[in-house]
């Protein structure tokens, strides 16, 4: 899906634009991706804290690789991480680290004045964040739906993994070759049983290893490691205000985003620090993608 937003960033405050549907912000992200194209990604209020679950033992670094216009072939590459605990993981992508790092700065952070055109459309997958085994046995996926945060949880999926014994090399470890059937997908991971963590990229679990790569049938989204390593720091939640609803629940408030700006930011613009200015304009716009999530 391919859509041109203009995003206005004044000394006082950043302006998004949807048709005559005008909302300020307060702190902008920028960055590029492996495709040396632009993103932009913003928040209306720090952090009021944290909640430390755990401690990281290990961190993997993914290149996320994702279809966003199954019509035109435009794909989305960004890296990805995996922080793994001695209880919890989380997975998150390159943009949720930058935000979640500003954020921590708080009001320390210089605002920044440019003009830019932003002409590609992330998936919402993202800026979520996934908590593996939290709380214990269960999973929890928080995102944002324009400025409301939402939070649901699910039990830890059962993926029936089918193992066979083909092997192949990945960061210089050897991994086997596993299969299975996932809300609507067909995947294919592979997996090393050289570092014993049941955990992967996204919501992938379950297998006698760690995964450090796993695609679609149709690759329209692909996970593959870059690299491993070692570090002293902990497995954060941030303290905000959470709406908890259902997995299904939200994943209609984000296919109600990517169709239709307006009508969702009468819906979930929600903090003070916003201002809607005019009543908008909807305009549906075509999904030229799936969820990872089909079902």
């Amino acid at each position: 899906m391919r859509r041109t937003l203009l995003i206005l960033i004044s000394f006082i405050s950043p302006t998004l634009l949807f048709g005559d549907m005008n909302v300020f912000a307060q702190l902008i992200v920028e960055g590029k991706n492996f495709n040396g194209e632009r993103y932009v990604y913003f928040f209306d209020y720090p952090h009021t804290g944290y909640t430390v679950l755990d401690s990281i033992l290990l961190r993997v670094n993914y290149l996320s690789d994702f279809a966003i216009d199954t019509t035109s072939g435009l794909r989305i590459k960004e890296t990805s991480t995996l922080e793994i605990g001695k209880h919890i993981n989380k997975f998150y992508h390159f943009q949720y680290f930058e935000t979640d790092s500003l954020l921590k700065l708080g009001s320390e952070l210089p605002v920044i004045s440019n003009i830019l055109y932003e002409d590609i459309s992330y998936p919402l997958t993202f800026f979520e964040a996934i908590y593996q085994n939290y709380p214990e046995d269960r999973l929890t996926c928080t995102g944002r739906v324009i400025t409301q945060d939402f939070l649901y949880e699910e039990d830890m999926p059962e993926m029936g993994w089918s193992i066979s014994d083909s092997t192949k090399n990945i960061l210089n470890m050897v991994c086997f070759k596993a299969t299975c059937r996932f809300r609507g997908r067909d995947y294919t991971a592979w997996f090393t049983p050289d570092i014993p963590a049941m955990s992967g990229p996204w919501k992938f679990s379950g297998l006698p290893g760690l995964i450090l790569e796993v695609y679609d049938s149709r690759r329209e989204y692909i996970f593959t490691a870059l690299e491993l390593y070692r570090t002293r720091c902990s497995i954060d939640l941030p303290d905000k205000m959470y709406v908890k609803t259902k997995r299904a629940n939200y994943i209609k408030a984000k296919r109600l985003m990517l169709t239709n700006a307006v009508q969702a930011s009468r819906l979930y613009l929600v903090n003070s620090r916003w201002k809607l200015m005019g009543e908008g304009t909807d305009r549906v716009t075509p999904m030229n993608y799936d969820f990872i999530e089909k079902d």
